[in-house]
C-alpha cells in the first residue's frame, strides 16, 4: 500500500499529494507517469509524475477533479493509503538545445 503524506487543494477541483512511494521515485524521470487505483475496485488511471524525492522516497501527483477515480482519489485523506501506485512509465522527456535560465 502506498501511503499519502501531504495532501493540499491548490483550487476547488485540482489536488496535490505527495506519495509514499519509494521505488517509484528511485526510477522516476521528468515526463513519466504513473497508474494509480484508489481502491481495491477502483479504475486504473494514469497521472503525470509532478516531482519525486529519491532521498524521502515520495512522488508528487497533481491531479484534476474529473470523474469517478480522481473524486475517489480526492476523498482519500493524509494517512490513508492508495491500492496501487504503478510506474514509472514512459520515456523520460529530453530537451535538446535548451539551456537553464540563471
Amino acid at each position: 500500500m502506498y501511503k499519502i503524506l501531504e495532501k493540499q487543494p491548490l483550487n476547488p477541483t485540482v489536488t496535490k499529494m505527495v506519495i509514499d512511494a519509494p521505488l517509484v521515485a528511485k526510477k522516476a524521470e521528468p515526463g513519466q507517469f504513473i497508474i494509480f487505483r484508489a481502491g481495491a475496485d477502483g479504475e486504473r488511471v494514469p497521472l503525470t509524475i509532478a516531482d519525486y524525492d529519491r532521498e524521502k522516497g515520495t512522488v508528487t501527483i497533481i491531479f484534476q477533479i474529473v470523474g469517478g477515480a480522481t473524486m475517489a482519489l480526492n476523498a482519500l485523506n493524509v494517512g490513508d493509503c492508495l491500492t496501487d501506485f504503478v510506474g514509472p512509465s514512459a520515456r523520460q522527456a529530453t530537451l535538446k538545445g535548451l539551456k537553464r535560465s540563471p
